[in-house]
Formats: C-alpha cells, sequence, structure tokens
C-alpha cells in the first residue's frame, strides 16, 4: 500500500513535535520552551550542583523573601539529576540553594522549591571522622527572654528556637538525634557561635531532606571546640595499646586461688617450664599446662615453653 505524500509528512511532523499523543507535545513544547528560556530569560541562571560539580543553566524565578530566609522556584532538565536533597552554587551571586521540595505536576522539566543555606554545620561522627552539610535556616524567632529569679539574683535560660533543613545523609540521620547539639557561627565578624541542641526532627515529610527543630543551649567550653564549632572536638580518646602477640595462649592477669589454662601455639616441641620458687601448682598435657596461684598474695612471674616466654601477673584477691 502506497502512503500519500502529504500524509507521510503529516506522520513526521507530528512525531517530531512529540509523537501522536497529545500529552505528549505538549510535553516536548513546554521543553522546548525551557530551553530557550535558559539563555534568553531574565531569570537564567549558572547553576553548580557541589554532589559532582555538574555545569548546568536553569531558571530561578521568585517565590518567596523574609527577613530570616530566601525561597525560589528552580526549573532545570531532569537529565541534571536535582532532586530533593541536592544543593547548587548559584553563579554570580556566590550564594548556596537546597532544593527541598519537587512541584511533580511537571512533568517536561525538573521544578522544584528551593533556599539559601547561608551555613555550613560541622559535627564528629562516630567513626572520629568531621562530617559537613549545608543548612538553610529559619529563625530565630523569639522577642523574649525567659529567667528565673531568686534572692534577688536573676539567671537567664536558653529560650531561642531554631528550624533548619539539610541534606538527608546516613551520616546525618545518625548524628542529629534528639538532644544532639551543634553550633552555628554569626555571618558577621565579631558573631559569636552559639550552641543549639535538637529538639525535634523530622526524616519522613520531605524525601531527601532532614527537617530539625533545636532550642538554644550551653556551650560546654571544655569538651566543645568552640572556634571550630565542633561538639566534643576537644576530647581526647586515649590511645588504645596494641595486643601482645604471644605464641603462648592465655590470660595476662590471673586471681590467686584460680586454674588457669595456656596453650602453646607453635609447632615445636618443648616443655613447660617455670620457676620452682614460685608457690604454683601446674598440670601438664602436651602443649597445654594448667596453673594454679596457691598463696593469697599478688605477684609476677615468667610462664615458659622452649624458647618463647610469658609474663603472667597475680592481682590481689582483694
Amino acid at each position: 500500500m502506497k502512503r500519500l505524500p502529504n500524509v507521510e509528512n503529516m506522520r513526521n511532523r507530528i512525531y517530531h513535535r512529540g509523537g501522536p499523543a497529545q500529552q505528549d507535545r505538549m510535553i516536548r513544547d513546554k521543553r522546548w520552551s525551557l530551553n530557550h528560556a535558559l539563555f534568553y530569560s531574565y531569570q537564567g541562571a549558572s547553576v553548580r550542583r557541589i554532589e559532582d560539580e555538574r555545569f548546568a543553566r536553569a531558571l530561578i524565578n521568585p517565590n518567596k523573601l523574609k527577613q530570616d530566609y530566601d525561597d525560589k522556584i528552580i526549573s532545570i532538565g531532569y537529565e541534571y539529576g536535582y532532586r530533593p536533597g541536592t544543593v547548587f552554587e548559584w553563579y554570580g551571586t556566590g550564594t548556596y540553594w537546597l532544593v527541598y521540595l519537587q512541584d511533580l505536576t511537571e512533568l517536561a522539566y525538573f521544578k522544584g522549591d528551593v533556599r539559601r543555606c547561608s551555613y555550613i554545620i560541622d559535627w564528629i561522627g562516630e567513626d572520629g571522622q568531621v562530617y559537613s552539610a549545608y543548612a538553610a535556616i529559619r529563625g530565630p524567632v523569639e522577642t523574649k527572654i525567659n529567667y528565673i529569679q531568686k534572692n534577688g539574683i536573676s539567671i537567664d535560660t536558653p529560650n531561642h528556637s531554631l528550624n533548619l533543613l539539610i541534606p538527608k545523609t546516613k551520616e546525618a540521620l545518625l548524628y542529629f538525634r534528639r538532644y544532639s547539639k551543634f553550633y552555628l557561627q554569626g555571618l558577621s565578624e565579631g558573631d559569636e557561635n552559639i550552641c543549639w541542641r535538637v529538639e525535634a526532627k523530622d526524616s519522613i515529610s520531605m524525601p531527601g531532606i532532614l527537617e530539625i527543630n533545636a532550642t538554644e543551649y550551653y556551650a560546654n567550653l571544655d569538651e566543645d571546640d568552640v572556634e571550630e564549632g565542633l561538639v566534643g572536638g576537644l576530647i581526647v580518646k586515649p590511645i588504645e595499646p596494641e595486643p601482645i602477640i604471644s605464641e603462648i595462649q592465655g590470660e595476662r592477669f590471673i586471681k590467686p586461688k584460680l586454674e588457669y589454662t595456656y596453650t602453646f601455639s607453635g609447632e615445636e616441641e618443648s616443655r613447660w617450664q617455670i620457676d620452682p620458687k614460685y608457690p604454683i601448682e601446674k598440670v601438664v598435657n602436651g602443649k597445654t599446662i594448667t596453673l594454679k596461684w596457691l598463696k593469697p598474695m599478688s605477684g609476677e612471674f615468667v610462664l615458659k615453653y622452649g624458647d618463647y616466654e610469658r609474663n603472667i601477673i597475680v592481682e590481689s584477691l582483694f
């Protein structure tokens, strides 16, 4: 069957415009409009995703501008991988932004709400490593001081509250739990580094986002590195001694009147030796020996098997 030229041209034009479905053609036209607006619109901006340093063009339109937070709307192609929890740099402004909501009704490209990140929060993880997160903060909002007065002395109690959004990562979820502390340094020179304590967190409502509500708290000058904003940054962990590797396996510290068994793990064949001056009862079975310190007093002796030695310390009963 021969196709008519005009019908074939119409078919090709429809597929070029997005496909036979009307919605597909609308999506294609909407994306085509975005591609042109990225370079010719007043809201066109250059952005760089922090996760992989990838450069892209996007539309950033105004949304809400308040004294304690700045919200805008970003439009960018799906191929750049933007999603709730993505942090990006807006070139030309020197600012960083966090994507915290996605408009699922937009099918042609990614569209979502972003909030400016004014701070970076540092903390020490369970593995001892220092982790950081960009934080979009709203607050503090209190206009009063809570205080306790007794015997003519007034003591102020911290009462400022704070709401912040950070990307939801494994490290953040492990650290930011109820009563965890963190520090925020003021933006101007001379501002104090304030300690905050987590009162509640929400890791469910917004995918990719961890929302934290915190209250002002007391700084611990003995344990926290306040200048660097690290909770527990001044705590020096003791260095664990390296385990003693010996061919003679058994307890190093023993108690009087109790039996202890030692085994030689090497391949050499020899015999057990203990200075006979020590009050020790022993039972030998090949490469295994069972010992008992007979007197109720502390002491120290050397257990030998051929050329191998092991110092054993007898602790007091009390």
